[in-house]
């Protein structure tokens, strides 16, 4: 596999040109190859080349995939090639603040090879919060200022750019624990759902980076990376604003949120529900769109830690669309006036069936209200997406009285949606979700009777769904 690499990369349709160095590459641009470290590479280049920009991928502790390099490394090349890998064989302790310390070591270089202001763009591979920790305050403390980042889901890559900040010490700030609560909580707010702590974590972090609170002066990066795991645990734990859904005790498990987000009053729209709107509005001005324009629309509107996962692209995309060869165009009948005349028909039914059940109906506002003796029994709200949590927040009604209907092709992404933030599951068990084709049913049901119809809303369950539902 290793020799046939070679002819799989000159198969591609454009050659770049690559050359070792010292040989130079032409001016037309190509790939000059350094083989060695980055600490001798500064000698060579600082004058020679005049670097615009860094891109490069963050190594992570990994004893077994080290050790395991090291002896194939062996085996493949002799026993002084692998001279220098001993190290990782010798070693058998590779914890954080030592991770931090190692790519201290490397920034430090970097950052002399540098001129101020230069963007170096980092990726994190296999992210976790120590990790996240480890590289902002080894950068930090080596002089590269954040400017931002992009977190996914902790299964992707984390996307960090930093620039080359002044070359004069900063002055170091004790990390402050409000501070940090509040980009948490203004990270919650603006998702408008509970986050992973990963997300409220990195939240957190950059808090610290943009006030160069993350390592003190004279602070080994053990200290330092205790010192803030410390302040950001205490940041969640001891403010009553924020609400921990989980099973376990651990700060790092389940996912965070705010305190009263499952009450109508203080309703958030949640970051589901914008992402929805956006893919919709998306594919509806640009039809036979392939899944790579999708995100290239979706990603400058949601940015950092607003980034939606793929799962949740692919869980609107499943609802409203179908995909021919290698595009995207919504289904003929979620066009939007398509949709507006089955929600017609809908509202229409609705009024039928109450009618029959000895209800006097009316419409208020985008509610169809089913009422006796001039009280309300029932409050319809009749949906074409799946925006549940903002219609429930819209009825104002009491929630056992209150029935969201939805088009039977939304059924899984309501459910998803649910599945993924506890505060909406909340919600939605205190009122009944149902599909359209439940009040299809209910009109031809001969004999109907309100005892019947109870148990008619109670038989078709949003869970039911043909398609797998989305984890990530």
């Amino acid at each position: 596999m290793l020799e046939r690499g070679l002819g799989l990369w000159s198969e591609t349709a454009s050659g770049v040109v690559c050359e070792a160095w010292p040989k130079k590459i032409p001016e037309s641009g190509g790939i000059c190859i350094y083989e060695g470290r980055l600490k001798d590479l500064a000698h060579e280049v600082k004058k020679e080349i005049p670097i615009a920009a860094v891109i490069g991928s963050l190594p992570r502790p990994n004893q077994a995939f080290w050790t395991l390099s090291a002896l194939w490394a062996g085996w493949l090349w002799g026993r002084d090639a692998v001279e220098p890998y001993k190290l990782a064989l010798r070693r058998r302790r590779y914890d954080w603040a030592w991770n931090a310390t190692a790519l201290n070591a490397a920034f430090a270089h970097l950052f002399e090879l540098l001129p101020l202001g230069t963007p170096f763009f980092g990726l994190m591979p296999e992210p976790e919060p120590p990790f996240l920790t480890s590289a902002l305050t080894a950068a930090g403390a080596a002089g590269f200022d954040l400017q931002s980042l992009a977190l996914r889901t902790e299964h992707d890559p984390v996307q960090i750019l930093w620039r080359r900040g002044e070359h004069l010490k900063r002055e170091a700030n004790a990390p402050n624990v409000d501070d940090v609560r509040e980009a948490m909580y203004v990270h919650l707010i603006e998702r408008g759902e509970p986050a992973s702590y990963f997300h409220v974590h990195a939240a957190g972090l950059t808090a610290l980076a943009a006030s160069h609170a993350l390592k003190q002066k004279g602070q080994e990066f053990d200290e330092a990376m205790r010192a803030t795991q410390s302040v950001l645990q205490k940041a969640l734990i001891e403010d009553d604003r924020f609400i921990h859904y989980s099973s376990g005790e651990s700060v790092e498990s389940g996912s965070w949120g705010i305190h009263g987000s499952n009450d109508s009053s203080r309703y958030y729209e949640s970051l589901s529900d914008r992402v929805e709107v956006a893919i919709v509005t998306f594919l509806q001005k640009n039809p036979d769109s392939i899944y790579l324009e999708i995100e290239g629309d979706l990603y400058p509107r949601f940015p950092g830690l607003l980034t939606p996962s793929k799962a949740m692209i692919y869980s609107v995309l499943y609802s409203y669309a179908e995909k021919e060869g290698g595009a995207w165009k919504l289904r003929p009948e979620d066009a939007a006036s398509a949709r507006r005349n089955e929600m017609n028909t809908i509202a229409a039914m609705i009024e039928i069936v109450g009618k029959r059940l000895n209800y006097s109906t009316r419409q208020e506002g985008r509610n169809y209200l089913w009422e006796e003796n001039g009280r309300i029994k029932y409050a319809f709200y009749v949906l074409a997406s799946a925006l549940v949590g903002s219609a429930i927040a819209e009825t104002q009604y009491p929630p056992e009285q209150t029935i969201i209907i939805i088009p039977g092709g939304r059924a899984a992404l309501a459910a998803y949606k649910a599945q993924r933030d506890p505060a909406l599951a909340v919600r939605m068990k205190t009122c009944r979700v149902v599909k359209y084709r439940l009040l299809r049913a209910l009109v031809e049901v001969p004999v109907l009777t309100r005892e019947t119809f109870e148990e008619q809303i109670a038989s078709d369950p949003l869970e039911k769904s043909k398609s797998q539902m989305m984890m990530f």
